[in-house]
């Protein structure tokens, strides 16, 4: 087990570093792996406190695609090429790749988590328990217990297994709540007939369908890409493959990249960026439609924090879910990089603003709230997001830096 796991944890520290410059991090957008760190930092709180109650949001692990829709489409546009002797050399290997990395999706279910999405969880868990280990063993030992509202998507009881086993190994006496399956997690799309306005001007625009084009005929003969309706959702389809595939890596070895030079692949991961922008993000100045979904997920933290001061014995809450949980919470309570919004004038772009999918609505991505209670019972909450100590939004007085009265941040996010 211990081999597997190292091996695991390679592919994933070399994934990873070839990330590492800059805008190519783009290339798989919200499909980016979220890594095994070996440690993540947290903010010391003020003399004399101690902490109470952690609780987060975050989106689950590494996964399959959700269902083989895409797949359906991409394999029938290769029988079509394929029939009409369209296909490049490079395209004859698509189909094959295809099964095979079909063969390991059906292997692991469709939309659930593979090998990697287990090892980003369970590093979640060893460093909160690196972290907070010891508040940890207070709790157990006080009889406290720790809850995991979850969606009915298997992939997110999935994210809490992988974490709570984790957990154990430091804290063997951990008590578990019954999980609670918790539908103010599942958000739907919110973009307003702007913001649909926005996606069709960027999805239709002439950099995005020339890249689409320039993908397809990678695979097929250009006379066939000509003939095709849709090219951009076509080339979609294959980048859907693509941009998953690294999460698949502790599962099988295709990677699809021999199908998506890497200059296309950014400008579609800039477009499925812009969907989820004005789908699930800060959307279109003036309207709120994009994230005021996840109002209730913000009320259910102020109301698990509340019943934790007050006495409750609930020590942790975690609430593993998905992209579409954590984009629009980030745009609602303001965080780093989701504060800005676009015009109708000017539509999103990466040059404009400095919303990305991959850390707001990525796999494995979290935001981490940290209550900490000194013996006058004052109480300060502090937060992390994706691991990493960040201030809560401008108009938000902090008392320590880093640190906040539970009050004021009623007050500013509400």
């Amino acid at each position: 087990m211990m081999n597997f796991i190292a091996a695991l944890t390679a592919i994933l520290s070399t994934f990873l570093s070839s990330q590492a410059a800059g805008p190519v991090d783009e290339r798989y957008n919200k499909e980016t792996p979220y890594g095994n760190a070996a440690a993540s930092p947290i903010k010391a709180p003020p003399k004399g406190y101690e902490p109470i109650f952690i609780q987060n949001v975050a989106r689950h692990g590494s996964r399959s695609l959700t269902s083989s829709l895409a797949e359906q489409r991409a394999r029938k546009v290769w029988d079509d090429a394929e029939k009409q002797n369209a296909l490049t050399p490079t395209g004859e290997t698509f189909a094959k790749d295809l099964e095979t990395f079909q063969e390991a999706e059906r292997a692991i279910g469709y939309g659930r988590m593979g090998a990697i999405g287990k090892l980003e969880w369970a590093g979640i868990g060893r460093r909160t328990a690196d972290n907070y280990g010891d508040y940890l063993k207070q709790a157990a030992a006080a009889g406290d217990q720790i809850a995991y509202k979850v969606t009915a998507f298997q992939r997110t009881s999935q994210s809490a297994d992988a974490m709570i086993v984790s957990l154990k190994r430091v804290v063997p006496d951990l008590k578990l709540a019954e999980r609670i399956d918790d539908k103010s997690l599942l958000i739907t799309r919110g973009a307003t007939p702007a913001g649909y306005s926005a996606i069709n001007e960027i999805i239709t625009g002439k950099t995005v369908v020339d890249a689409s084009k320039a993908l397809l005929r990678e695979l097929y003969t250009p006379a066939f890409v000509d003939s095709l309706d849709d090219p951009t959702r076509k080339a979609l389809d294959i980048y859907k493959l693509y941009s998953t595939a690294p999460g698949m890596q502790g599962d099988t070895s295709v990677t699809f990249e021999k199908y998506v030079p890497l200059r296309l692949a950014k400008v579609l991961a800039y477009a499925t960026d812009a969907q989820n922008f004005y789908s699930f993000g800060p959307g279109v100045v003036g309207e709120d439609n994009s994230y005021r979904a996840s109002a209730p997920v913000l009320d259910d933290f102020f109301a698990e924090l509340d019943k934790r001061v007050a006495g409750g014995s609930t020590a942790a809450v975690f609430r593993p879910a998905h992209g579409e949980t954590t984009m629009p919470f980030a745009a609602l309570i303001g965080l780093p990089g989701s504060e800005k919004q676009a015009t109708k004038r000017d539509v999103y772009t990466y040059n404009n603003n400095p919303w990305r999918g991959r850390v707001t609505g990525g796999l494995g991505s979290n935001i981490e709230w940290v209550a900490y209670r000194n013996r006058a019972k004052d109480v300060l909450v502090t937060m992390r997001y994706n691991e990493q100590p960040v201030k809560f939004r401008k108009g938000c007085k902090s008392t320590e830096p880093y640190f906040y009265e539970v009050a004021e941040l009623k007050r500013c996010l509400r």
